[in-house]
């Protein structure tokens, strides 16, 4: 077999990446709606769940089967304009403003790993098994209280099926422990949780909502000369899309 001459090799080689990069660029422009790769409304980059299909089922029926589990939906975006019902009304303010609870006694893997973590009903029992739930008269006086130890005795020590008021879509790479050993305070992200009785989304937790902070974030002592490149890696794609 002859042999290609060495310059027109290197043609080859130099040009085909240039045609790629000409052909990406005028995609990019004609087809500006194929940017929106990841709805706000998924949750992975899985296939959709299919439902009760049959094995004669077409393509098209296929299609129209398919869908996105409600418990798949992330949670972001505009802040619900309804409040969030949980299955029990966990009062923030009792145990943070007024019992002056430290937000990590409950989510004691805020600092540890990349989730915060929901605490179990056993850390809730740790207390509340030793507070009575009634009044003088011996009617309920704390109905949610009541509501937590008749779980705990049904249950028997299961987790409660609690609503998810902040869930990021499983493409984006987000650590608690992270953001919390830098400083962070849950309250810039989580809004005045001290203040608030059932937790409610505040914020978007959008990209840009993100880029925004990162970039008005100070920054401390320790990195020194090597600020800049910190706060380059902080917005760089790579940092929250592993």
């Amino acid at each position: 077999m002859r042999s290609l001459p060495r310059a027109s090799v290197v043609f080859v080689l130099v040009s085909a990446p240039l045609w790629a990069m000409s052909s990406c660029a005028t995609n990019a422009i004609a087809n500006p709606a194929d940017e929106a790769i990841f709805p706000i409304g998924s949750k992975n980059l899985l296939p959709n769940a299919v439902v009760d299909m049959p094995m004669s089922a077409s393509p098209l029926e296929i299609d129209k089967m398919t869908f996105f589990n409600e418990d798949l939906s992330v949670a972001v975006g505009a802040p619900p304009a309804e409040a969030i019902t949980q299955p029990i009304a966990f009062p923030h303010s009792l145990h943070v403003k007024d019992l002056g609870m430290d937000c990590q006694y409950c989510h004691s893997s805020a600092r540890k790993e990349v989730h915060a973590g929901v605490p179990p009903t056993q850390l809730c029992m740790g207390c509340h098994s030793l507070i009575a739930s009634d009044g003088k008269d011996g009617n309920p006086d704390r109905p949610e209280l009541e509501k937590l130890k008749a779980f705990w005795a049904d249950g028997k020590g299961d987790p409660i099926r609690w609503v998810k008021v902040h869930d990021l879509p499983d493409y984006v790479y987000f650590s608690h422990k992270r953001h919390v050993l830098g400083g962070v305070q849950c309250q810039e992200c989580h809004g005045q949780v001290q203040e608030m009785g059932v937790a409610q989304r505040v914020a978007s937790l959008q990209m840009g909502w993100c880029l925004d902070c990162h970039a008005q974030h100070s920054l401390d002592d320790s990195y020194g000369t090597q600020q800049e490149l910190r706060r380059s890696e902080l917005k760089d794609c790579w940092t929250c899309h592993k």
